[in-house]
């Protein structure tokens, strides 16, 4: 049964507990993104727990953008891009209609990179 959500959320039922996975063409120049699906414009993702790891023989760093990287849509990131835990209290929200992209930075040639993340999925009341 929908669980009615309140606070920021507000006009929002929680609909499922979701588990998703992105992987990574091989790198090339250093750099791997993966992205996750573009979302509904009646959907809201809310992220709990993400983790990262990269293939790399090199370490990495990883960033989270929103819809496209690009500096002024940076969400999150870490310096440890190679294996990295992510806990977000509050949760990390990916609004209607954007989708995630999740990019390592400083990997070897060939490199895979993967991302798994828990989530909340909204619709919109």
């Amino acid at each position: 049964m929908p669980v009615q959500v309140g606070g920021s959320a507000a006009g929002w039922t929680l609909v499922d507990f979701i588990e998703l996975n992105a992987v990574t063409a091989a790198a090339a120049g250093g750099v791997a993104t993966a992205q996750f699906a573009q979302l509904d414009t009646s959907e809201l993702w809310l992220v709990d727990h993400a983790v990262v790891s990269c293939t790399s023989s090199t370490a990495t760093s990883v960033r989270w953008y929103r819809d496209s990287v690009d500096p002024r849509r940076l969400l999150d990131g870490s310096n440890s891009g190679n294996f990295d835990v992510a806990d977000w209290p509050q949760s990390l929200q990916v609004q209607p209609g954007a989708s995630l992209l999740v990019q390592w930075s400083g990997a070897s040639a060939g490199a895979i990179g993967t991302c798994t993340l828990q989530a909340r999925r909204l619709r919109r009341l």
